[in-house]
């Protein structure tokens, strides 16, 4: 990983003379953010607020007020994305999806004159790998960047934002740097990095949600509202988080014979919440999916090995093998 993560200062939160939000010349920095949808419009207005000018661009075209810009100043509407490029310091490119950033791309490369540009569009790593060999192609200089917090956090002490690329072309990615503010991490030259952080991220995120979920319904349906549950799905979480070292080294190692919780035990507790799910009239949902991973391990392993042997169905098969 390159060192490069930079947290926002709480002593300077305002100050507009920040190094990365002027340009070489002293002057405020000038971002262009192409594609103006939830995120693309909180980067801008971020931007804006740090004291830098912002040329911004939609393929839907619409008015500030249209896109929730009518109050921030320094924000800019351009025809076209690669309108006006000359004074731009840095380009960001925010769209649905890797198919629509490539075109913004294209269309952008003969006007962009050796600047970088960051795309924060989201995808797969094939995707985001495929994107920056699309963007070399052309002449582009191009870095990867992922947004890991919703857009309401973005320009925050809490965002954080992924980069990847080239070190000479992530030196020039400051001014995205103070707009963002929190803690901008840098993970090194492999443009897959930042949208596999991302996804796996989201992939506990989105699970732990729908746990939350079902694990309320489950309470609800033996007498238990959600307000009076919500105190224990807290200390659950508590309790997972503290767990999370252990199961990283369990996979690091690829041993499990720490003894603290047996494969036949866990599948014991899954088989429970399957039955009592199913017969509160709930569909057993990620609790069946554990319960039968758990249950293909037990065919292999012996039930006293440690319910972390389960990551030998992810994991490539060069591991240990069951006694």
């Amino acid at each position: 990983m390159v060192d490069m993560t930079t947290q926002a200062d709480e002593t300077d939160e305002t100050d507009e003379t920040d190094s990365f939000a002027t340009n070489d010349r002293g002057a405020p920095a000038t971002i262009a953010v192409l594609g103006l949808g939830a995120m693309g419009a909180a980067i801008a207005r971020a931007a804006a607020e740090r004291g830098q000018r912002v040329l911004a661009w939609n393929r839907t075209p619409k008015t500030l007020d249209e896109l929730g810009l009518a109050k921030a100043t320094g924000i800019v509407l351009i025809e076209s994305p690669s309108e006006t490029l000359n004074g731009v310091d840095l380009v960001v490119v925010c769209v649905r999806d890797h198919a629509g950033s490539r075109a913004v791309i294209e269309q952008i490369a003969p006007a962009l004159g050796g600047r970088v540009v960051v795309n924060v569009s989201t995808g797969t790593p094939a995707e985001a790998v495929g994107s920056a060999a699309h963007a070399a192609a052309r002449g582009v200089r191009y870095v990867t960047g992922a947004v890991m917090v919703p857009t309401p956090m973005v320009g925050t002490d809490d965002c954080v934002v992924l980069y990847a690329g080239a070190e000479d072309d992530l030196a020039e990615t400051g001014p995205l740097f103070a707009a963002m503010r929190g803690t901008n991490d840098v993970v090194g030259e492999d443009h897959a990095v930042p949208p596999a952080l991302d996804l796996a991220m989201l992939d506990i995120y989105f699970a732990g949600m729908y746990a939350h979920l079902h694990a309320t319904a489950l309470a609800a349906a033996h007498g238990v509202d959600a307000a009076r549950f919500l105190p224990y799905a807290r200390g659950i979480v508590d309790t997972l988080g503290a767990s999370l070292a252990g199961l990283t080294a369990s996979v690091e190692q690829r041993r499990y014979d720490g003894g603290e919780a047996r494969l036949d035990m866990c599948l014991s507790f899954l088989e429970h919440i399957v039955a009592t799910s199913r017969a509160a009239g709930i569909d057993p949902g990620p609790a069946e999916i554990v319960r039968a991973a758990s249950a293909r391990a037990m065919q292999h392993w012996p039930g006293s090995t440690d319910w972390d042997v389960v990551a030998e169905g992810f994991l490539p098969h060069s591991g240990p093998q069951p006694s």
